[in-house]
C-alpha cells in the first residue's frame, strides 16, 4: 500500500512539472490602469482636446443660427432668408467635414499608441515571465477559467510602473 501511495505521488509529481509553471493576466485592467495607458489617453486628450473644443463652438454656433433664423424669418426679405439658410448649410458641411476629419485623426493615433502600448505591456510580460520562470502567460481572452492564484495582472502592473 505504501509502495502504490509512493508511485502515485510520484506520477503526480511528474504531470504537474510536466504542465509547467504558467498564469493568466487580465489584459483589459493592464491596457486601461498601466502609467503608459494613462499617458497614451492624456497625450491625445493634449493633442485633439483644443479642435474637439473647436468642434463645439462651432456647433453651438450652428444652433445659435438656426434660432435666429427661426425668429427673424418672418421679418427677413427672401433674399435675407436664402443668404441665411445658405450660412447654416455651408456651417452645417464644415462641421460634418470637420467632425470626420477629427474622428480620423484620432483613430489613427489612437490605433498608433495603442499598438506602441501593446509592444510595451508585451516585452514586460516576456521579461516577467523569463524572470520568474513562467512556462505559459496567459491573456483573459483565451481562459474559460482561472483561480485567482494565478493572476499576476497586479505583479505586471508594478513592473510596467517602474
Amino acid at each position: 500500500m505504501k509502495l502504490a501511495t509512493f508511485i502515485l505521488l510520484v506520477l503526480t509529481s511528474c504531470a504537474l512539472n510536466a504542465a509547467g509553471k504558467f498564469a493568466f493576466i487580465n489584459s483589459k485592467v493592464l491596457l486601461e490602469q498601466s502609467p503608459q495607458a494613462i499617458a497614451a489617453n492624456t497625450e491625445l486628450q493634449k493633442q485633439f482636446g483644443e479642435r474637439e473644443q473647436n468642434l463645439r463652438d462651432l456647433a453651438n454656433s450652428i444652433k445659435e443660427m438656426e434660432k435666429t433664423y427661426q425668429t427673424d424669418r418672418a421679418i427677413m426679405s427672401d433674399e435675407q432668408k436664402n443668404k441665411a439658410e445658405d450660412n447654416i448649410v455651408q456651417s452645417k458641411r464644415r462641421f460634418k467635414f470637420e467632425q470626420q476629419s477629427l474622428k480620423e485623426d484620432v483613430q489613427a493615433k489612437q490605433r498608433e499608441l495603442l499598438q506602441q502600448l501593446q509592444t510595451d505591456i508585451k516585452s514586460v510580460i516576456q521579461a516577467y515571465g523569463e524572470a520568474q520562470g513562467y512556462d505559459f502567460i496567459f491573456t483573459d481572452s483565451s481562459i474559460a477559467f482561472a483561480s485567482e492564484t494565478v493572476n499576476i495582472t497586479d505583479k505586471i502592473l508594478q513592473e510596467l510602473k517602474k
